[in-house]
């Protein structure tokens, strides 16, 4: 089996870190033979960095061949919005439409690969995304689901590196609330802060930690534009309890600030996958997440409690609409608050959700799954469920 992987490498992205953790896996097995193309970064500020992963996993990434001409792979993953079909084998575009459509160029690059439809398919993390591209009117038989996974040799509950972590960020006596990401609007970051703002007043004193990656997002400047927004008395409540942390971490580090939390929360209006919940649970923490979207496909109700929401058609751009998930603050500040008064479920939650996704969700496990799907070696494959088409048919079926 040969595997042409083009994607990024070194960089804090989630798309390259979920290239790298394939790759690894890849490695690992042994019975795959990997060529890695670099492709260009995505803005001119980005800059490669090592230190994310594990020595070894990065030493063994480093040396990943290119392809030369003689290399007709079986199946060439990429992790861009290319089309083309490959000049051998089969091609799968990885994406992550959050927005639950496809932007107008998009569907212009499917319709111009939709001669050799049956040679390109798309690679989804999540039946919220894969729906993405049914409605679309793509036929379902190129529409491929294999969520991500994490490393169970990082990731993992560690009470003694859990306190370390907590005095580090001077939050010993602290209830801790979490959230990792962007800070960009999908995240729910301007729900998060008005809920904490009603549950910080209260007789326990409680922390908000927020990760940002300031190198790729600008995340504080976000921050505190969505701080701005807040009023008075909401910005007077959560002032001197947010610890914001926009710095480079490596997978190990991150899962030592993960440690550090009592919940982790993830009130998002669209995300492809979410991994930080997901590298949450194998940490331990308990999980409050927005009820609807790709969460709900690896999450559980004995480790996540899940916030109500309604889908909302949103106008993105000019020529593009899609929709979100609207999560009702009211029941998010109803489960922090339940969060906080509850800590014998919160610790029986942690227990819970490491236990589930260290059984389903490890990278070594999703790329097996990635293998079948690469080399089309299932007999059986389960089909991904079908949404609404569009009026203008299938492309490609």
């Amino acid at each position: 089996m040969k595997l042409l992987v083009q994607g990024w490498r070194f960089i804090h992205h989630s798309y390259a870190l979920v290239a790298q953790a394939h790759c690894v896996s890849l490695l690992r097995r042994g019975d795959v033979e990997l060529r890695f193309q670099d492709l260009p970064f995505a803005a001119a500020r980005w800059q490669p960095s090592r230190g994310i992963l594990d020595l070894d996993d990065e030493r063994a990434l480093s040396e990943l061949r290119g392809p030369d001409a003689s290399f007709a792979p079986d199946a060439t993953l990429r992790f861009a919005r290319d089309f083309t079909p490959p000049p051998s084998g089969r091609a799968f575009v990885f994406d992550t439409p959050e927005f639950h459509a496809l932007r107008p160029g998009v569907m212009r690059k499917l319709r111009a690969s939709a001669a050799a439809a049956d040679r390109v398919h798309m690679l989804t993390p999540s039946q919220w995304v894969a729906d993405a591209y049914l409605r679309s009117g793509i036929a379902p038989e190129r529409v491929h689901v294999v969520p991500h996974g994490f490393d169970p040799r990082v990731l993992h509950p560690d009470e003694s590196r859990r306190v370390d972590a907590r005095r580090k960020l001077g939050v010993d006596a602290c209830f801790v609330f979490m959230s990792v990401g962007a800070m960009t609007d999908n995240k729910g970051i301007d729900l998060l802060l008005r809920g904490f703002a009603r549950v910080a007043d209260g007789s326990v004193e409680t922390r908000l930690v927020l990760k940002g990656a300031d190198d790729l997002y600008a995340s504080r400047d976000r921050l505190q534009h969505a701080l701005d927004a807040l009023s008075t008395a909401e910005r007077e409540a959560v002032a001197s309890r947010i610890i914001y942390l926009g710095d480079r971490r490596s997978v190990s580090e991150m899962a030592d600030l993960l440690r550090a939390a009592d919940f982790y929360v993830a009130p998002y209006l669209a995300e492809g996958f979410n991994l930080p919940v997901l590298e949450a649970a194998a940490c331990g923490v308990p999980v409050i997440c927005t009820e609807g979207g790709a969460t709900d496909d690896f999450t559980a109700p004995s480790f996540a409690w899940r916030i109500h929401s309604q889908t909302e058609s949103v106008r993105i751009e000019m020529r593009f609409a899609g929709e979100v998930l609207q999560p009702d603050i009211d029941h998010l500040i109803e489960l922090m608050r339940q969060a906080i008064r509850d800590r014998d479920a919160a610790r029986r939650m942690g227990e819970a959700g490491a236990a589930y996704v260290v059984q389903n969700f490890t990278w070594d496990g999703v790329t097996d799954r990635l293998v079948e799907v690469l080399f089309d070696r299932t007999a059986n494959k389960e089909p991904v469920r079908s949404g609404p088409a569009s009026t203008e048919g299938k492309l490609g079926s």
